[in-house]
């Protein structure tokens, strides 16, 4: 009896540090090097949220952006949480602070289509605080071309939106479509969905979204010719089962001429 009581509270205590560890964040920086930028910049990505809460009024999430003194902020994907239509309260709470650090620029995710008018309209809400809106679409900022795409864009309009003669940086929140993005000319896609695989071990994840048991794109960079793919863990999660080895993240992105 007391072996049992033993390895159930081991279990129990087991469970309890992997709740604690899915209520934090860690910093993940990364460095992108391209032949199209002439000068640095930085890029402070949020993805897969699903409303999470990270101190009141996100202020954990939010000191440390202020930080990083980002030239932009860029939300890709997942803001809201599907499974529950009522809960937005600690995404809008971050939008409307984020603004006030940096520009922020927003690509939607699966769980905002997933959410039909309730996603259209957080979607409108989004607007109303002032961040910019990407759906299939670009703006021409000093540092690149910045475009975001709904889940489903085709490669041709893709194709169409970028500019050869300068750097493009797509929001595109499913990784497992970097064959497609990067078959287009992309240069850097940002990505989400993969939530690090859910279960790291080894550096692999185990398991994701779309692509299955040990998939390919979980989390940190890849390339294909000259794309590059930089997909973030994210934060938040929306299964039962608790990110295990998988701390959230939030990704800080420099991205530089080669050989700066």
């Amino acid at each position: 009896m007391i072996p049992a009581l033993i390895v159930i509270g081991a279990l129990l205590l087991v469970c309890l540090l992997f709740f604690l560890e899915n209520r934090r964040f860690v910093i993940a920086r990364e460095t992108i090097e391209h032949e199209k930028t002439d000068a640095p910049f930085t890029v402070v990505q949020v993805s897969d949220l699903h409303d999470l809460r990270f101190g009141k009024g996100q202020e954990k999430l939010l000191a440390a952006i202020r930080e990083a003194k980002p030239d932009c902020i860029v939300i890709t994907g997942d803001l809201f949480n599907r499974r529950n239509k009522r809960a937005c309260k600690n995404a809008f709470a971050f939008v409307k602070e984020a603004v006030r650090i940096a520009p922020t620029y927003f690509a939607e995710g699966n769980h905002e289509c997933a959410l039909g008018e309730t996603g259209e309209r957080f979607i409108e809400e989004i607007r109303k605080t002032g961040v910019c809106v990407l759906r299939d679409e670009f703006v021409d900022l000093k540092q690149c071309r910045l475009i975001g795409l709904r889940q489903y864009a085709s490669p041709e309009m893709l194709g169409a939106m970028l500019d050869a003669s300068r750097l493009n940086l797509t929001l595109a929140h499913r990784p497992e479509l970097f064959p497609i993005y990067a078959g287009t000319g992309a240069d850097v896609i940002l990505s989400g969905h993969a939530h690090g695989g859910q279960i790291r071990l080894f550096g692999r994840g185990l398991y994701a979204p779309q692509q299955g048991f040990f998939p390919r794109f979980t989390a940190g960079t890849y390339r294909i010719g000259s794309s590059v793919l930089y997909v973030s863990r994210g934060l938040g999660n929306t299964i039962p089962f608790p990110r295990v080895f998988d701390t959230p993240e939030l990704n800080i992105l420099t991205v530089r001429p080669k050989g700066v």
